[in-house]
């Protein structure tokens, strides 16, 4: 006979594989520029590709690159990524460990090393999941960094007060958020879906966590 709890605990689970699925599948950061006739680049980042989507009079086109091709000029933030590529991964690992023992427990009784080895597994699934959303926090940061080396590389022998000008923006500072340059182009920036499906992640996995240690999921 299936056990209820244990099946219920067993769909949070996979809900929360899921979310780490869409994490190393899709994008995690947008920044979108629209000058004055609502013309627009949206570029789109995530470990290993930036896409960039431009709308010009009704027409669209894509370009997908890999960082190879784009000079080095995200090489602060790509470290980012692949660092919540890194815990996003070991994320799902520790889910489909989890996975495992929690499908047995809904159909049988587990032993208690077992048992500690479910909740060890998804302790360490949400603590990589509050790593992957955290590190991600730290891109405006990097984002200045890479703005302060593009310029210095430069051959227009910026000073240091020409430099602070050029990378002092939100963009270079704040993790969401929108300004308007001298020209009137609008800039907006912020997390996208891979972000996002993270957090969702963690909320289900710190659920799911509370739900097994405080419920009575593996009693008869």
């Amino acid at each position: 006979m299936v056990k209820i709890l244990p099946l219920v605990s067993l769909v949070l689970i996979v809900l929360s594989a899921v979310c780490t699925i869409i994490g190393f599948s899709t994008y995690w950061y947008q920044v979108k520029y629209e000058d004055v006739t609502g013309s627009t680049v949206t570029r789109n980042f995530k470990y290993d590709k930036v896409k960039t989507t431009i709308s010009f009079a009704g027409e669209k086109e894509t370009d997908t690159s890999d960082y190879d091709d784009v000079d080095g000029e995200f090489s602060a933030q790509l470290k980012f990524y692949k660092a919540a590529l890194a815990m996003d991964i070991l994320a799902f690992v520790n889910l489909f460990f989890s996975a495992c023992y929690m499908g047995m427990a809904a159909f049988k009784e587990i032993t208690p090393a077992n048992q500690t080895k479910l909740k060890n597994s998804l302790n360490g699934a949400t603590i990589f999941l509050i790593i992957a959303t955290f590190v991600v926090l730290g891109l405006p940061k990097a984002s200045r960094e890479d703005c302060e080396d593009y310029v210095r590389d430069s051959s227009l022998n910026y000073t240091g007060s020409q430099v602070d000008e050029i990378c002092g923006g939100d963009i270079n500072k704040k993790f969401i958020g929108s300004e308007t340059d001298a020209v009137g182009t609008k800039i907006s920036w912020g997390p996208t879906t891979a972000w996002i499906a993270i957090v969702i992640g963690l909320g289900i996995s710190f659920f799911n966590n509370i739900f097994v240690y405080c419920g009575p999921v593996f009693k008869s």
